[in-house]
């Protein structure tokens, strides 16, 4: 079984493993990357994929539906202060997730959109997660990845109140119809 999953996609690991010890005689291949494969070229059965899927020659199943949270340590809240709106994001630093570093982050925050001050942009999740538990940014997460870090005291919510636009995670694999 073939398998294409974005970086960094920590619950799929778990599932990955628990299925392979349910069918011990099935051999996975997993390819980890942010690019978008293409699954009939690069041999690949099926696709993790976030965000929108449209594909002609394609089956997307929509899995579920999460939110990015924006998180920061209690050291460097406490250093701030405390903050009420995104507005308040302008004078701490941030790091921010992108596919492509030239280009401006924004973060939707409830109905307001902000370009934070980045001092980190990045496309690993598992390297803004460090630099926030270090105390040394705020930043966006995918909620499982900050959980535990959270749980640990390491990591604070910041602004709750204000949620980031839904994101879809949905599997692609080849229709295999037959003409």
């Amino acid at each position: 079984l073939r398998l294409s999953i974005p970086p960094s996609f920590e619950p799929w690991w778990e599932l990955i493993a628990a299925f392979q010890r349910s069918h011990p005689l099935v051999r996975v291949s997993v390819y980890t990357t942010e690019r978008r494969v293409e699954l009939v070229e690069d041999g690949i059965d099926v696709a993790l994929r976030v965000g929108e899927v449209v594909h002609e020659a394609m089956v997307g199943r929509r899995l579920f539906s999460y939110r990015h949270v924006l998180v920061a340590s209690p050291r460097l809240l406490a250093r701030f202060g405390g903050l009420t709106s995104p507005e308040d994001l302008r004078q701490l630093p941030c790091g921010a997730w992108s596919r492509d570093s030239t280009t401006s982050v924004v973060w939707r925050l409830g109905d307001q959109t902000l370009e934070p001050a980045t001092v980190l942009v990045t496309n690993d999740y598992l390297h803004l997660r460090a630099r926030a538990v270090a105390g040394e940014l705020v930043t966006e997460l995918p909620p499982f990845l900050a959980r535990n870090a959270v749980q640990r005291g390491e990591l604070q919510w910041v602004l709750p109140d204000f949620s980031m636009p839904v994101q879809d995670i949905s599997l692609l694999y080849p229709s295999r119809r037959f003409v």
